[in-house]
C-alpha cells in the first residue's frame, strides 16, 4: 500500500443546506441547519507510483465525504477498485474489533500495592467490558482498584483519520501529480448582515458576512474558497462519517450484590480506558464544542461573479477552517443606504373582528429597503440573517433581527425588526352584506394612533386569501405589495385616525 499522507493544496467550494438561516430559529433547529451543508473538495497530491498493481491511500480526506462523487485524476494507469474507509480509531472502536482476542489486564495488587499484568481475553465490550481470565469471566473495573487494558496492536480496518483508496496499474515507475475531487457533506454556509441605523433614522450601513461553519472533525488548510449562494436541487445522501465510539464501564455498585439491600445510585459514566502510548489515538472530539473566528480586512471583500443561474462568491484571501469552527469572511461594505420606516398592519379576507371586541395591536416596526444602486446598495444579497442596531444616547442598541430571503438586484427588501410599543391600531369589522349566494361585501375601519414625536407612516397590508378577491372602496388608492393590497397612511405626532375600506370576495 502506498499513502500519500496530505494533500499539497486544497480549493472548496461550499453550497449552502438546510431550510433557512443559522439565526432566527431555535437552538435545535439552528444545530441541525449547522450539520447540513456540501462542499466540493478539490485537492493536488504528488506521489512516487512503482510499476505494478498497488493499493494507493489518500489520508486526510474529509471525514463526510460522498464516496461514489470522488474522482481521481493524473494516474499514470487505470483505476480498478475504489474504497472509502471511515472505521476511526477510538477507545470505543478499538474495544470492538478487538473481541475474542487476547489482551492483557494491568490492575494493581491490593496487598503489595505493585502493578500486575493479568492474561486475559476480551468477550464483550464496548458497551460494558467483560474479560475472561485463569479465573473466570469478570466485569472490569469492579475490582475496586485501577484497571487498564493493553492491547499488542492497533487491529486492521481502523484509522485515525478517513481516508480514500483506489487500487491501481501502474504499467512504469513515475512521479504522478495527481487531482482529488469529491463532495462532503457537513460544511455549511450562510450570509450574515449588520445594519446599523444612522441617527436620522433614513439611512443605515449595512456589512455583510458570508459565515462558513465547519462542523465536522476535518481541516481544510490555506484552502482557496468560493461560496455558491442559490439553492441547488439535490438527493438526500446518508454517509456514515465514522463517528468514533467511547467506553462505557457497566458494574454493579458496590456492596450491593446481598439479596434485599437498597442498591446506591450507579456511579457517573467513567472515561474512556487510557490507552498505551504506542497506541494512542487522536483527542475524542467536543461535539459541544466550537471555535468562532472572524476575518476579513474591510479593503478585501469577497469578489461577486456569476456562475450559472447562481451567485459566485470568492473569498480574497486562502482560508484555513479548523474541525468544528465557524469563520466570518467580509464581503459587503455598503455606506449611507437610504430606507424607509414603516409601521405594518396585517389584515385578511377572513377577520372578522366585531367592533365592541376589536383588539388593539401593535404594528411591525419594517425597513424597506430598494436594492438599487441609486438607494446606495445594488448587489445581489444571498439568503442569511439580518441583525440590526440603532444608536440610543450615543450608543449603539440591538433592534431587531430577522431572516433574509435571496433579494436580487432591482428588488424591494421588507425587514421587520420588532414590534413599535407608541403606535396602535384597532382593526374593525363594521359592516359585512351578502352579494349573492357566495359573495360577501366586507367593510373594515381601522383605528390608528401615533403617540411619538414626529411623523410616521401607517401601511395597511390586506391579504386578499379569497376567490374573486376585490377592493370595492377606498379612501385613497392602493398599491399590490408582495401579492397583499397596501396602504400607506401619514400620521402626524400626537394624531389619530381611522381608516375605513370595503372589499368583496367569493364565487
Amino acid at each position: 500500500t502506498l499513502a500519500s499522507r496530505a494533500p499539497e493544496t486544497v480549493a472548496i467550494t461550499l453550497y449552502r443546506d438546510g431550510d433557512g438561516p443559522f439565526q432566527a430559529m431555535n437552538p435545535w433547529v439552528r444545530q441541525q441547519a449547522r450539520e447540513k451543508g456540501l462542499v466540493l473538495v478539490i485537492e493536488t497530491r504528488t506521489v512516487d507510483l512503482p510499476a505494478g498493481r498497488h493499493t494507493l491511500r489518500f489520508d486526510g480526506v474529509a471525514e463526510g465525504l460522498i464516496p461514489q462523487s470522488a474522482a481521481v485524476e493524473g494516474l499514470p494507469g487505470k483505476a480498478i477498485e475504489r474504497n472509502y474507509d471511515y472505521a476511526l480509531l477510538s477507545p470505543g472502536t478499538l474495544i470492538e474489533r478487538s473481541l475474542g482476542q487476547p489482551i492483557k489486564v494491568v490492575r494493581t495488587n491490593r496487598r503489595t500495592g505493585r502493578p500486575q499484568t493479568v492474561e486475559a481475553t476480551l468477550v464483550q465490550g464496548p458497551y460494558g467490558l467483560m474479560v475472561r481470565t485463569a479465573e473466570g469471566v469478570e466485569a472490569l473495573g469492579c475490582s475496586g482498584g485501577p484497571e487498564r487494558l493493553v492491547l499488542d496492536r492497533v487491529p486492521d480496518g481502523l484509522t485515525d483519520k478517513p481516508s480514500l483508496s483506489t487500487i491501481v496499474e501502474v504499467p512504469a515507475p513515475t512521479r504522478a501529480k495527481l487531482t482529488v475531487s469529491y463532495l462532503a457533506l457537513g460544511v455549511n454556509w450562510q450570509a450574515d448582515y449588520v445594519a446599523r441605523i444612522h441617527p436620522d433614522g433614513q439611512r443605515l450601513d449595512l456589512t455583510g458576512w458570508l459565515t462558513l461553519v465547519n462542523s465536522g472533525g476535518s481541516r481544510f488548510a490555506d484552502a482557496k474558497t468560493q461560496a455558491v449562494a442559490g439553492k441547488l436541487s439535490r438527493t438526500p445522501v446518508r454517509v456514515d462519517r465514522g463517528q468514533a465510539r467511547s467506553i462505557h464501564r457497566a458494574c454493579w455498585p458496590m456492596d450491593t450484590t446481598h439479596y434485599g439491600q437498597a442498591p446506591s445510585p450507579p456511579p457517573p459514566p467513567a472515561p474512556p480506558l487510557p490507552i498505551p502510548p504506542v497506541m494512542s489515538a487522536a483527542p475524542m472530539a467536543r461535539f459541544g464544542a466550537e471555535e468562532i473566528m472572524v476575518t476579513g480586512a474591510r479593503a478585501k471583500l469577497a469578489e461577486q461573479s456569476n456562475l450559472g443561474d447562481y451567485k459566485l462568491y470568492t473569498l480574497p484571501e486562502p482560508v484555513t477552517l479548523n474541525a468544528r469552527q465557524t469563520k466570518q469572511v467580509a464581503f459587503l461594505d455598503q455606506k449611507d443606504v437610504a430606507f424607509q420606516r414603516l409601521y405594518a398592519v396585517a389584515m385578511n379576507s377572513y377577520d372578522g373582528y366585531d367592533a365592541a371586541d376589536a383588539p388593539l395591536i401593535t404594528p411591525d416596526v419594517v425597513l424597506r429597503l430598494e436594492n438599487k444602486t441609486a438607494n446606495g446598495l445594488g448587489k445581489p444579497l444571498p439568503s442569511g440573517a439580518l441583525s440590526a442596531i440603532e444608536t440610543a444616547d450615543g450608543r449603539p442598541t440591538f433592534a431587531g433581527e430577522q431572516a433574509v430571503r435571496d433579494v436580487a438586484v432591482g428588488e424591494p427588501l421588507d425587514l421587520v425588526i420588532g414590534r413599535a410599543m407608541d403606535i396602535h391600531a384597532r382593526p374593525r369589522l363594521v359592516e359585512e352584506r351578502s352579494l349573492s349566494r357566495n359573495r360577501v361585501r366586507r367593510t373594515y375601519e381601522v383605528d390608528l394612533a401615533n403617540a411619538k414625536t414626529a411623523p410616521i407612516t401607517v401601511e395597511i397590508r390586506h391579504d386578499p386569501g379569497a376567490p374573486q378577491f376585490k377592493v370595492v372602496a377606498e379612501p385613497q388608492k392602493h398599491d399590490i405589495r408582495q401579492g397583499q393590497v397596501a396602504w400607506r397612511i401619514t400620521l402626524a405626532p400626537g394624531e389619530q385616525r381611522t381608516f375605513r375600506y370595503a372589499v368583496a370576495f367569493g364565487g
